[in-house]
């Protein structure tokens, strides 16, 4: 026969913390598992581009890397907007003439990276390679960035918080639409 102080107790609070812990760790692995990222609440990029592309003028294109003039501050304007963070994705893609246009008519940067990065984010933005700017023209008012590899860029390009610091940083080098 068992006594009462064998039994567990389970009061009201016990439980309370119980579910609490249960529900959150449910929430944060199903975003974890969604977003393919593991820290995906981290904000925070480091990666230095390899090269950097500014299209501007009207079809001019201008390739910039480590050393050269105005690399340094592009590479730190770039490394600020990813930064400040992904809002949410913005549910547009780019046909080709939207991407012939960003690279003819606007004002568009262009960052490559030597290996895969990581933007963190609660939704999955893969692991690009390279990255599209589009600072005037189709879109630039949303603040995205498109992700890609291979010289082909995925739908849904995550809207950024803010360009401010990559407009504010291509402005001051000279460049214009």
């Amino acid at each position: 026969m068992r006594k009462e102080t064998d039994r567990i107790k389970t009061g009201p609070l016990r439980m309370l913390v119980l579910v609490t812990g249960f529900v959150a760790v449910l929430v944060y692995g199903t975003i974890s598992v969604a977003a393919a990222d593991f820290f995906w609440f981290l904000r925070g990029f480091g990666e230095q581009p390899a090269r950097i592309v500014v299209y501007h003028d009207g079809g001019k294109r201008t390739e910039l890397r480590p050393g050269d003039a105005g690399f340094a501050e592009l590479s730190d304007a770039l490394q600020s907007c990813l930064s400040a963070g992904a809002e949410r994705p913005s549910g547009i893609g780019f046909s080709n003439a939207s991407l012939l246009d960003a690279y003819t008519r606007y004002l568009t940067v262009e960052a490559f990276f030597e290996r895969p990065v990581k933007l963190h984010a609660w939704f999955d933005t893969g692991e690009p390679t390279q990255m599209l700017f589009p600072l005037t023209g189709r879109h630039s008012e949303l603040s995205i960035v498109l992700l890609g590899q291979n010289g082909k860029y995925l739908a849904s390009p995550p809207a950024l918080e803010t360009l401010a610091p990559l407009r504010e940083a291509v402005l001051s080098l000279g460049y214009h639409e």
